[in-house]
């Protein structure tokens, strides 16, 4: 399995928990408009994000987040990069 595949896995679960969502997830499915998170939510998120993978999110990495495809593929990037 690839490392995207590997994060995209944690990462449902984070937003599976973070988000208290029940029903399907997909890669596509969008944070917001899809899964119902609220900006609390959203904050749980990314920090349960950066604690468990142990990379730093910033504000400049939000405006390319959209679906919960996106922020695995952000986090296998810092995690391939060495950096967060």
């Amino acid at each position: 399995m690839s490392l995207e595949g590997e994060v995209y896995g944690v990462v449902e679960e984070l937003v599976r928990r973070e988000l208290r969502v029940s029903g399907e997830i997909r890669p596509g499915s969008r944070l917001v408009e899809d899964l119902g998170g609220q900006s609390i939510e959203l904050l749980s998120l990314a920090t349960a994000v950066e604690d468990r993978f142990r990379v730093v999110l910033e504000e400049t990495d939000e405006a390319g987040i959209s679906t919960v495809g996106d922020l695995a593929a952000l986090v296998a990037r810092k995690r391939e990069a060495g950096t967060g």
